[in-house]
């Protein structure tokens, strides 16, 4: 009884466990949930099986908690490293009081890495690892919103945070007074929702054109991923196989001169808010993309955004009408280098929604 690798017989308990007490589902369990988890904890390229993800065993062989691990290669200050990021911890209810998850954290810390990062706790999970001696990151940790469509967008929180027949018959009624108001919106030459036509030119984003891009546009910073087109072509066909989120979308941005200077990769939802994995490119047209991604989210009908941001472009991010919150699943890290998490908490790192669990989220 206790803390040891995951095998692949454990994973039919694993997934009973993820879609009972995490997504707190009801009904039988879907089979290509299976296959999925099986995808993700042994063919993902960012798997090891130094490092593999762990299970806390119980009498009689019951999984009673468990863990995602996977190993991202990282480079500090010219120099590789390894990074190993935490997934989903999920602990049965009868095993929550006991020593399951202390366990199961003390032995996912207690492996020969460089730097932890979790990028998706929950506050129940953050109090945890607090007590485990891992810290927040406040500046990976700033969330950016930005309506494109107020009105649809104020009546689609109010709809998500109050889902009751009312509140969708209040919703169905009130769409043509909220296509009205937001055409108003978009039109006053002072508005913050006025639509802006790009100065930058989008086109489809291919892996070679975002390696060359994460390459050119990640210097000034002291940490950051590294990927191969093989790692980069698995994770994007990940991510566009799982729908939950909508659509991925991947834009590459020219100038003027025909020269790429940017780029963004966001989920399309119609009608919805879409998620934004990544924004990046030349700092100094921050704005511009920013231009691009607000206009094109809106021709592909989506009435919001949402993502992190960059603590160096929250300026920027602000004069377009952004605005941000803390909440929402928790960056932390741990290290036993002190520089290193001197680094992080200053935003020194080049580290996005792409880099982390965040994408590797199996949805439902």
């Amino acid at each position: 009884m206790g803390v040891r690798p995951l095998t692949e017989a454990d994973i039919p308990q694993v997934v009973d466990l993820y879609w009972n007490y995490m997504r707190r589902r009801k009904g039988p369990i879907p089979q290509t949930l299976f296959s999925l988890f099986h995808e993700l904890l042994f063919v993902n390229p960012f798997t090891d099986s130094e490092l593999p993800s762990l299970v806390y065993e119980g009498q009689g062989g019951k999984v009673g908690g468990f863990v995602g691990r996977n190993v991202r290669n990282m480079s500090f200050r010219g120099r590789s490293i390894r990074a190993v990021l935490g997934g989903s911890l999920v602990v049965h209810p009868e095993f929550r009081s006991g020593l399951a998850v202390p366990r199961l954290v003390e032995r996912f810390m207690a492996t020969d890495h460089d730097l932890t990062v979790v990028d998706s706790a929950n506050n129940i999970s953050k109090n945890v690892l607090e007590r485990m001696g891992y810290s927040v990151i406040p500046a990976l940790n700033i969330h950016w919103r930005r309506p494109l469509r107020p009105s649809h967008y104020a009546l689609y929180g109010l709809s998500v945070t109050a889902d009751s027949t009312p509140v969708k018959l209040l919703r169905l009624a009130a769409k043509p007074f909220c296509s009205l108001a937001d055409r108003v919106a978009a039109r006053l030459p002072a508005s913050p929702f006025r639509h802006i036509t790009p100065r930058l030119h989008g086109g489809e984003l291919d892996i070679q054109t975002l390696l060359q891009c994460m390459l050119e546009f990640r210097k000034g910073y002291s940490l950051w991923p590294e990927y191969t087109a093989d790692s980069l072509h698995w994770l994007l066909g990940f991510m566009e196989s799982r729908t939950a989120r909508g659509a991925l979308r991947k834009v590459m941005l020219r100038d003027e001169s025909q020269k790429v200077v940017g780029w963004y990769i966001y989920y399309v939802k119609p009608g919805a808010v879409g998620e934004v994995v990544q924004v990046g490119g030349d700092q100094k047209l921050t704005k511009d993309i920013l231009d691009h991604l607000f206009w094109d989210a809106l021709h592909h009908g989506v009435i919001g955004l949402h993502g992190l941001v960059d603590s160096r472009r929250t300026p920027d991010f602000s004069d377009k009408g952004c605005f941000f919150t803390c909440r929402g699943g928790w960056v932390m890290a741990h290290s036993g280098d002190p520089e290193m998490m001197k680094l992080l908490e200053r935003g020194d790192a080049f580290f996005t929604r792409l880099d982390g669990e965040w994408c590797l989220d199996p949805g439902d």
